[in-house]
Formats: structure tokens, C-alpha cells, sequence
């Protein structure tokens, strides 16, 4: 058994080759990160340059890919190094223990105390590995992958994070109960959604915002003007303006929310979701039935005000335009309580978890 660092592009291609025999053999899964994969191979994105980044596979004495994951550290998130992108055939502990072991030797060149598992880089970019309802396929940007991944890293005695997301069946009128606050908050702030002839500036004003609401969040660290506009110029390849709606107070942005319709319902599970599922959209106009709310964010002093049922309602009235019936929401940490509160008022059930996990380095 050996470690092989993919470090030219043969390697990386091996290790791209690797995920993708995985996916199309479980046919269950949609790939969402080999996209964004080639692009941290490529050395192009912006967001990659501040990063430390190792693409690491064990291998058999065959040559053949035991596990395989990217090993990051981010100078912005000093305590952690990562271990992102992880995929894995079954019954390999040992192989699974030396990729963990690598990662170890890495941080401990960059001065970390520990590493994470399922951390993709930055939060903005994914979290989590799936850690229920392992039988249906994947939501768009959300992890796919069996249970033994988890097993792995719980007998290495790893500290579990826990995330969780929400689900709504039906589109209705349970906002009306609140109909009032959302009255009185349409009347006090203004609404508008990403205007993509002020594209530079709609995109700071995301960062800014990102910036001041998750200062506190785990995981998360500052964001540059540079990283966003690179990820919304990636995003809005496929979504509509409508898609991130900011709210204002008196001109000054105060909370926004994003959303988009759950493109994986365009591809065949086993599949790497690109842009031929786009024009596949654009030829055939199918509707997709499921959105994904990804996130939504308010400044301290307007959390109070309700502001997120305002932002929530005008999603939900975009929606109803579009035919879409169900909503799904994107991962929340267990330990985010006003998050979760709001959730478990306006969504019908607790959906699918997802863990991230810790081991300290010794």
C-alpha cells in the first residue's frame, strides 16, 4: 500500500477517473464537485491561490486507487487542516487510516491541532458527508455517499458535527399566519433581486454580508471580493437573478437569501452534473419540482425584526410562479438553533443528516 500525491496531470486524471467509476457503479448519486475538482487542477480559481492544496490517493500493490481525498489547509482557518473531496472503496480501514495519517503530517507542518473531514475548502463550497437516507439520489451541491464512509471515521474515534436539513412536501398558504409581520416588513425595507449589469457591485454586497452575519460560524473564514464574484459567475450559468434577493433599510443592505431549483432532477443518477444538463434545460423547458433554499443571512441588530419570513415569503411567491411544489434547505449545523427554529416553524419535517468530523492531532 502506498501514498501517491497526484500532483501532475496523468495523476489527477487518474484520481478524477477514480470518483467518476464510483458514481456511474452506484448509480445512485449525482456528482456535483468533479466540476469544481478540475477546476482547483487547473490552478485558475482565485479561491484555490490562498490555498495549500494536495491531492492525495492510496493505492494497492496493483497500482489500483484504494481512497482517495485533497488535503487543504486555508492560512484564514489556522486551527484545521482538511481533508475534502474523500471517496472510497468499501472494507479499505487501513487504506482510509493512511490517507487520515497524511493529512495528520500535513497539518502538523502547518501548525494545526486538527483536521476535518468533509469540509470542501470553504463552507460556500460544501460540508458534511451524507449520514442518512442513503437509498435516493442527491439534491443539487448536497453530498452523496454510502454509510461506510461515516463508519470509517467514527472507529478512528473522530468527534462527530452534526448538520441537518429540512423539507416541504407542498407549497401553501402556512405564511399567512404570519402575515401581518410580513406586511409590516415589506413596508419598512425595500427588496431587490441581483442585478447582473451591476454585477461587481451586487456580488460585494454578498460578500460583505457573508462576512458580517457568519463571522462567528464554524468553519467559516473571510471571503474576498475575488472568490465570490468567481463563485456567482460559476452560479448564475444556471440560475436566474431572481435566485438571490437582497433585503435593504434605508439603502444599506441588511440580509439576503439564496436559492435554486434542485438541478439534479435534470441529470441520471451516476452522472457528473455539467453544462450539458444546462442546454438539456434549456432544449426540453422541463420543470424542475424541487428548490434548494442555500442559505440566508441577516445582520445582528434586524434578526429580531422577522426579516427571514419577509426574504422566505419572496422566495416562496417566485416559486409559485415557476410550478415549483417542494423546497428542500440546504445544511444546517446542529448547533445553529435560531436556524433551526426558523426551519422547524415553516418546513414540514427534518430531512436528511449530515456529519463533518474532528480528530485531534497528536
Amino acid at each position: 500500500m502506498k501514498t501517491v500525491i497526484a500532483d501532475n496531470k496523468k495523476l489527477q486524471k487518474e484520481f478524477l477517473n477514480f470518483r467518476k467509476k464510483l458514481y456511474s457503479g452506484s448509480g445512485m448519486y449525482v456528482d456535483n464537485s468533479y466540476f469544481m475538482l478540475t477546476e482547483i487542477f487547473s490552478g485558475k480559481l482565485h479561491f484555490t491561490k490562498s490555498l495549500s492544496i494536495t491531492p492525495v490517493m492510496i493505492k494497492d500493490d496493483k497500482d489500483e486507487i484504494l481512497c482517495e481525498g485533497v488535503i487543504a489547509f486555508a492560512p484564514s482557518l489556522p486551527e484545521y487542516v482538511q481533508l475534502c473531496f474523500f471517496e472510497s472503496l468499501p472494507n479499505e480501514e487501513k487504506a482510509v487510516e493512511k490517507i487520515v495519517e497524511e493529512a495528520e503530517r500535513i497539518g502538523r507542518t502547518k501548525g494545526c491541532g486538527k483536521l476535518v473531514i468533509g469540509l470542501c475548502g470553504h463552507v460556500n463550497y460544501g460540508i458534511g458527508l451524507l449520514d442518512s437516507h442513503f437509498d435516493g439520489c442527491n439534491s443539487f451541491s448536497s453530498p452523496g455517499n454510502p454509510d461506510f464512509y461515516n463508519d470509517y471515521f467514527r472507529n478512528l474515534s473522530c468527534s462527530k458535527i452534526k448538520l441537518n436539513s429540512y423539507y416541504t412536501h407542498t407549497l401553501d398558504d402556512r405564511l399567512l399566519r404570519y402575515k401581518r409581520v410580513i406586511d409590516k416588513l415589506d413596508r419598512e425595507y425595500e427588496f431587490r433581486e441581483f442585478d447582473k449589469k451591476r454585477f461587481k457591485e451586487d456580488s460585494k454586497i454578498y460578500t460583505d454580508l457573508n462576512n458580517l452575519c457568519f463571522d462567528n460560524h464554524r468553519y467559516y473564514y473571510h471571503r474576498e471580493y475575488e472568490d465570490d464574484e468567481e463563485m456567482l459567475r460559476e452560479l448564475f450559468l444556471f440560475i436566474r437573478p431572481d435566485s438571490l434577493i437582497y433585503a435593504f433599510k434605508d439603502e444599506k443592505p441588511v440580509g439576503f437569501i439564496l436559492w435554486y431549483p434542485d438541478y439534479n432532477e435534470l441529470a441520471k443518477p451516476g452522472e457528473i452534473f455539467g453544462t450539458k444538463h444546462f442546454f438539456k434545460n434549456k432544449i426540453s423547458n422541463k420543470k424542475i419540482k424541487t428548490a434548494k433554499v442555500m442559505e440566508y443571512a441577516v445582520l445582528d441588530e434586524y434578526r429580531g425584526s422577522g426579516l427571514p419570513l419577509a426574504l422566505i415569503k419572496k422566495v416562496y411567491d417566485i416559486l409559485d410562479r415557476y410550478g415549483t411544489t417542494r423546497v428542500e434547505t440546504s445544511w444546517i449545523l446542529d448547533e445553529n438553533e435560531d436556524s433551526n427554529s426558523f426551519c422547524r416553524a415553516i418546513c414540514d419535517e427534518a430531512y436528511k443528516d449530515y456529519a463533518v468530523y474532528e480528530k485531534e492531532i497528536r
